[in-house]
């Protein structure tokens, strides 16, 4: 589940990206956490009876929500402005970087074994990162030759979201789990929905009444940005998540974060095939090997 979320995340980000160069930042992630919500309220009604999940106590509901409010509200705004400004295959490369986040943050609040491997593999990852990104890598397309400034500022932006992400997979974690005897936890399909509805509620309360609606309006006449974004969310907040949590509860969470950290290596091809944004031998090597370090934090 895990490997299928990264190989579906990694087509994803193409089409996040159109709709974000086309649309806006700001308009996309208006559009796609309420419409994300709205098709994961569908399918739980279909498949419970219900729309909301109504054996969720109040800690779980706490958890859950929290990872969306981290890894989809303020984690994914910062992913997809880093895709704007260097594109999704360096954007992905520094979600390399998230399965540290994770199993920092799983030994801390779970109780997930921290060793020597463990750190070994976070050493490993960041190397890999650092080799991709501070390599000779002039990329390709629209992508090519970028200024220095705007190469800094993507990277920090892929940053932020790659710490979402980590964060977020062990807070999901926590709430799916249980947080004590008595409790069952919640249904990775119930646990996508009220991440989903938390990241859209917040979202909407910060960010819309700073819009000029009538702009917002006239940026979604653009038939081809919001058939890609309508695609992505498909794709991203409906699918990949969803599948992401299946596999989140049914191993440990860094395992889990293996896998889905696989993207940095899935897009380079529809990168490649879109944008033309062709890796350099320092970046493939680097994004290898902080894939493998992010192997090595878990398989111990």
């Amino acid at each position: 589940m895990a490997l299928l979320a990264a190989l579906i995340f990694s087509w994803t980000s193409v089409f996040f990206t159109s709709a974000s160069q086309r649309l806006g930042v700001t308009t996309v992630n208006l559009v796609r956490l309420p419409a994300g919500a709205l098709c994961l309220a569908v399918s739980h009604l279909v498949l419970t009876g219900r729309w909301w999940p109504a054996e969720m106590a109040a800690p779980e509901h706490f958890w859950v929500g929290l990872s969306g409010v981290i890894g989809l509200a303020i984690g994914d705004s910062a992913l997809f402005k880093a895709f704007t400004l260097v594109g999704p295959r360096r954007s992905m490369t520094l979600m390399a970087l998230a399965p540290v986040f994770t199993v920092i943050t799983a030994w801390i609040l779970i109780g997930e074994q921290l060793g020597v491997q463990a750190i070994i593999g976070t050493c490993v990852v960041i190397l890999g990162v650092v080799v991709a990104t501070q390599g000779k890598d002039e990329g390709g397309g629209q992508f090519r030759a970028l200024p220095a400034k705007v190469l800094r500022t993507g990277f920090l932006l892929a940053l932020v979201a790659s710490a979402g992400q980590g964060l977020g997979s062990t807070f999901a974690k926590v709430g799916m789990t249980g947080s004590d005897a008595t409790s069952a936890g919640l249904d990775p399909l119930g646990a996508t929905l009220v991440r989903t509805t938390w990241a859209a509620a917040l979202y909407w309360l910060v960010v819309l009444p700073r819009q000029n609606l009538r702009q917002l309006g006239s940026r979604l006449r653009d038939q081809r940005g919001v058939l890609a974004l309508m695609v992505a969310i498909l794709m991203g907040p409906f699918i990949s998540v969803w599948i992401s949590l299946v596999a989140i509860k049914h191993t440990e969470a860094g395992i889990a974060q293996v896998f889905l950290g696989m993207v940095p290596i899935f897009v380079i091809l529809p990168a490649w095939v879109v944008y033309r944004d062709r890796p350099s031998v320092y970046s493939l090597t680097g994004v290898i090997v902080a894939v493998g370090g992010g192997a090595l934090l878990f398989l111990r």
